[in-house]
């Protein structure tokens, strides 16, 4: 946005003037500075515009290709539907074989282009990037035929005319009387990686999920109306010995197939023995199979178990001792596999980790072309970012990427976003998720996948609609506007007391991680690398939930504060303060409890970590951490 010169002296007035309230509202109350929030004052420059529609009625049509693919359809129905929503115009779809008119919005590939004055650089656009253009009085969305034109629709409903996909059920199409758009559009994108997968919540609605460039396939199936999907072919994690080679199926009558595992010193069905050819052979003929079933197949998940049980057999244990990774023996694997498909499967690569004891990488072998290497952060701190030179739990991770990507053409990473062992306390990594994701894109990674609270639909608190959506937008834009992004949303999802609750996040920014402490995936709610707080600044944040709740101007705003107030309170019942805290009548800790508990059970959340659900019978007498149901 644009402001006019004559606006610095009118916002420097007003900025003294907040200024001077929230001072004079610290002498009243020392101890506790409410935040205040102020409108922004922006007067934009005159945009010069043209006429969509006016009084009901529209000159315009829209123009798709006669021949065009089913997502390009699509994007010209989609547009229709949503123009109509916006300003009771239905305009006609007409295709390219109609003569041309001045007044057109022209979607898809079409024999508008090159005479028309404009191009569209499809090689460079690949499948998903897009334009959006004004040329003359006609209006261009254009791109990649797969995805790129249905993302370049919503990228115009939402860039040019403010609708926003917020969650699956929270989306805004205003409402114009007279749809009028500038004059000069030119809007150019292209994703940054080429795969893109979070798994909270609304990213599982497809509509969200084309709204908001998701394009993995583990969570949702695209048609090919909607753009289809990038993605993997049977199984997408931890597939060789669940799905590839079934040891419930064959370990029984060929254990020579699996490791002779170093921690059960014999054999095991929960790795493969990866230096054993019948082992290799096996696993080919079951990748050809998935393959000839799958002709669309674009990636084939060659993943370990999730455990540390590698084999150590003799010819195993010589491989990697030569290499000085267990990623050794499990790249020479794949590489084989590889090799063995790409003549008949030349778009297709073989996918697998590295992860735990295959995260460090090989000292001499090096993946294939059509090898994809997903590196998982699985030990990291997210307190702190990634590349952070002074956090030590993250340096080893940093080594690793740094020397993945001289040796690897396809590099994908597999990141975390949750608190696996307490989904209901807070994972305060706002301030590391737009740095993590910057910093993928500067080393060459070309796919990720955010793995959240996955079981989140049982226990929706921890802002889980606020995390899917930043990250969806991340993912497709790593260097966007952070926090206009999330102010957003907020405004949205929490109302009128919205920035209280951002206030809160900025609270937890600053408050966690510092001193030298961490915060890994299975961090203690005890634990100062969660939130180090004052009694002062816990009053604080009480406050501003109080706000934020006060403003609540109908149900459903309310249900949303309350809901992620909950998290506050989680870690509040586990650090035994305020409302909380033992230093008074047991009676009144003790409702406290159960009033969080009554909460829980209101708002449907019965799921307390990934591995345990929440207590039907908790003991009051017991923090929340404590709630878990008996496995």
């Amino acid at each position: 946005m644009q402001f006019s010169p004559n606006l610095r002296f009118i916002k420097a007035v007003f900025a003294m003037l907040t200024s001077m309230v929230v001072f004079i509202g610290s002498i009243f109350n020392p101890q506790l500075k409410p935040f205040v929030p102020g409108p922004d004052i922006i007067i934009p420059v005159e945009v010069e515009t043209m006429t969509i529609t006016q009084n009901n009625e529209s000159d315009y049509r829209i123009v798709r290709g006669a021949n065009c693919g089913a997502s390009e359809l699509n994007a010209a129905q989609t547009l229709q539907s949503h123009l109509a929503q916006i300003c009771g115009v239905t305009m006609p779809i007409v295709t390219d074989e109609e003569a041309p008119q001045d007044k057109e919005i022209i979607v898809g590939k079409t024999n508008r282009e090159d005479g028309g004055g404009y191009t569209v650089d499809r090689a460079a656009l690949g499948d998903e990037g897009l334009i959006v253009k004004t040329v003359g009085q006609k209006l261009v969305i254009a791109g990649g035929e797969k995805r790129g034109t249905l993302y370049g629709v919503y990228t115009f409903l939402e860039e040019v005319l403010g609708c926003h996909w917020y969650t699956s059920t929270l989306i805004e199409i205003p409402h114009m009387d007279d749809l009028k758009i500038p004059v000069a559009i030119d809007i150019k994108e292209k994703p940054y990686f080429e795969y893109r997968e979070t798994d909270w919540i609304s990213p599982r609605d497809r509509t969200y999920s084309i709204a908001n460039r998701q394009n993995g396939n583990i969570y949702r199936q695209l048609s090919e109306a909607q753009g289809g999907n990038m993605g993997y072919a049977a199984g997408f994690a931890h597939t060789l010995t669940t799905i590839i080679l079934p040891s419930s199926q064959y370990f029984a009558t060929n254990p020579e197939y699996y490791a002779w595992g170093v921690r059960s010193n014999a054999r095991t069905p929960d790795q493969l023995c990866l230096t054993n050819p019948d082992t290799l052979a096996f696993v080919i003929n079951q990748v050809r199979d998935i393959l000839a079933a799958n002709p669309n197949a674009q990636i084939i998940s060659l993943t370990q178990h999730d455990n540390q049980d590698y084999c150590v057999c003799d010819n195993c244990k010589a491989v990697d001792d030569y290499e000085g990774s267990h990623a050794g023996t499990m790249i020479r694997f794949v590489n084989a596999v590889a090799d063995d498909i790409k003549a008949d499967y030349p778009n297709v690569a073989i996918d697998t980790f590295a992860y735990q004891y295959t995260r460090k990488p090989p000292k001499h072998v090096t993946p294939r072309e059509n090898v994809i290497v997903r590196l998982c952060s699985i030990e990291c701190c997210f307190a702190h970012p990634l590349d952070d030179p002074g956090c030590k739990e993250n340096a080893a991770f940093n080594k690793d990427l740094t020397d993945w990507k001289k040796i690897c053409n396809r590099l994908y990473i597999w990141d975390y976003t949750t608190n696996y062992g307490n989904f209901l306390g807070p994972f305060n990594n706002f301030a590391v998720m737009q740095k993590n994701m910057q910093y993928f894109a500067e080393n060459n990674v070309k796919g990720i996948y955010e793995e959240g609270n996955y079981m989140a639909a049982q226990c929706n608190a921890e802002f889980a609609e606020l995390r899917s959506y930043l990250l969806c937008k991340l993912l497709w834009d790593p260097y966007l506007d952070y926090d206009k992004t999330m102010n957003d949303f907020l405004r949205a999802y929490y109302g009128k007391g919205w920035q209280y609750v951002r206030e809160y996040i900025d609270m937890t920014i600053k408050n966690s991680g510092n001193n030298n402490t961490h915060m890994p995936i299975w961090t203690d709610m005890t634990s100062k690398g969660v939130f180090n707080l004052t009694k002062n600044e816990v009053a604080y944040c009480d406050d501003l939930w109080t706000k934020a709740v006060e403003l609540a101007d109908n149900e459903v705003i309310l249900k949303n504060v309350k809901m992620s107030e909950l998290v506050w309170r989680y870690w509040k019942g586990c650090n035994k303060v305020a409302e909380f805290s033992r230093l008074q009548n047991p009676t009144k800790w003790r409702d406290a409890n159960k009033a969080l508990y009554a909460d829980y059970q209101q708002y449907g959340i019965v799921r307390f970590s990934e591995g345990r659900l929440l207590s039907t019978t908790p003991d009051f007498y017991l923090i929340p951490s404590k709630w878990r149901a008996e496995k």
